[in-house]
């Protein structure tokens, strides 16, 4: 497999678990929204509200969100750092564009990649 695949692959599924996380916690908040509408007044238990938004759910596509974001910004920052044909000024907006803006600079770097030759 390429960098260029290799990198693809760890974007696509950091955006699919930010899409799993998202739809997940907003679940897990409408539905302790609606449990606590239930209770009519009475105190809910702190542990039903942290059961609720912890979930094993949200914590796994979250440990999984954000490994792969980790991944997909360090294999950007090394393909990068290692190209030959980029310049020292270019390289370090990258690496600060990767670190800061991880996601708007993934995906420029998707469309430029080919095109520039930063990856094989």
């Amino acid at each position: 497999m390429t960098k260029y695949n290799t990198f693809l692959t760890v974007f696509i599924i950091s955006l699919m678990a930010f899409i799993f996380f998202l739809v997940v916690y907003l679940q897990a908040i409408f539905g302790l929204v609606m449990t606590l509408g239930d209770l009519k007044g009475n105190e809910p238990s702190p542990f039903l509200v942290l059961n609720t938004i912890f979930s094993p759910a949200v914590i796994l596509s979250g440990l999984v969100l954000g490994l792969s974001s980790l991944a997909y910004r360090i294999l950007g920052i090394f393909h990068v750092a290692k190209n030959k044909t980029v310049s020292d000024g270019e390289k370090a907006l990258w690496i600060i564009g990767f670190i800061i803006m991880g996601f708007i600079t993934a995906i420029v770097f998707l469309i430029m990649a080919k095109g520039r030759k930063f990856v094989d």
